[in-house]
């Protein structure tokens, strides 16, 4: 029986970089360490269509800042930072239930699968 296997891949702009959103952060302090937490971010949120949660049985459960530092490897500081400029930029939504949603993930992101025998 042939196994499908799931690729993801972020697919960006060859002016990313130069987008006002990105650019704004950049310039910030810190802001180059967070555009690299929001590329993680969007990578973490694949398999979830760009929603930032964990599913444990049942319930679904929000990464809290501690947490995602970690899964990251972004210092706390920097996290909370970002959080807060990625919002402001318009590119994540925190929902009330504390979910993070990518919001141009369906224009960041593509996917493959393909049969493994």
């Amino acid at each position: 029986m042939a196994e499908t296997k799931r690729y993801y891949w972020i697919k960006l702009k060859e002016d990313f970089f130069q987008d006002d959103a990105i650019s704004w952060i950049e310039e910030q302090k810190d802001g180059k360490e967070c555009c690299l937490f929001y590329l993680k971010l969007c990578l973490k949120s694949l398999r979830n269509q760009g929603v930032l949660v964990r599913y444990i049985g049942d319930s679904l459960i929000p990464y809290d800042e501690k947490k995602l530092a970690e899964i990251t490897s972004t210092r706390l500081h920097i996290v909370k930072k970002s959080i807060k400029l990625l919002s402001e930029a318009g590119l994540i939504t925190v929902m009330d239930t504390r979910e993070i949603q990518i919001k141009e993930f369906k224009n960041l992101v593509d996917r493959k699968l393909l049969l493994k025998r």
